[in-house]
């Protein structure tokens, strides 16, 4: 009995020092993980591919935040094999969102967000190089944690969809540099991200 006490008092004294959550924060400063090995999951004929976002949120007050996020994509195709010509392209995002938190936790807890999209896409083959300018807007959902120690992580998703001017022809599906898979024109995004908060 004494041991199963000593464990006890152990477990919660991590949880409370390590995973517990702090209402004290007001910033936060957060990454995605796995974009940086989007390459891997997505297509195993991309020669190269790198990506990569970050995200500063603010708390304005108990139920409101704000956030923005810059991301950048670099990506290059050289397989003869499914493509006729080889194919580089760039891709610069910024994505402000407006989060709601409808039972006000500050900058912790079950959020939803809306946001406006505006990025720029590059794109440059053998034969021909072309500037995309893409606008767009969505709806993301999810719950973000603040441990005791600062640490930040957030799970979420969210729908969309993105304009490109001038209009792509081709309607493949692809990543954009902020983790939105786009299909035909309409984004989906599933959010792990981890950060610090301050």
């Amino acid at each position: 009995m004494k041991k199963l006490l000593i464990i006890c008092i152990v477990i919660l004294g991590i949880n409370q020092n390590i995973f517990s959550q702090d209402t004290e924060k007001n910033w936060t400063i957060q990454s995605s993980p796995l974009l940086p090995f989007s390459g891997i999951f997505i297509d195993d004929i991309s020669d190269t591919m790198f990506v990569m976002d970050l995200e500063g949120q603010v708390k304005l007050n108990r139920f409101i935040n704000i956030s923005i996020t810059l991301s950048f994509l670099y990506n290059e195709i050289t397989d003869d094999y499914y493509y006729d010509d080889n194919e580089t392209y760039f891709q610069v995002g910024f994505k402000p969102m407006f989060i709601y938190r409808p039972f006000g936790t500050g900058i912790k807890g079950f959020y939803i967000g809306v946001y406006p999209n505006l990025g720029f896409r590059y794109i440059t083959t053998d034969d021909s190089e072309t500037l995309y300018t893409e606008v767009g807007f969505g709806l993301n959902i999810g719950y973000k944690w603040v441990f005791n120690g600062g640490f930040t992580m957030q799970i979420g998703g969210g729908i969309g969809k993105t304009y490109s001017f001038p209009q792509r022809s081709d309607q493949d599906i692809f990543i954009n540099s902020d983790g939105r898979i786009t299909i035909d024109h309409y984004d989906v995004s599933i959010d792990l991200k981890l950060g610090y908060s301050f």
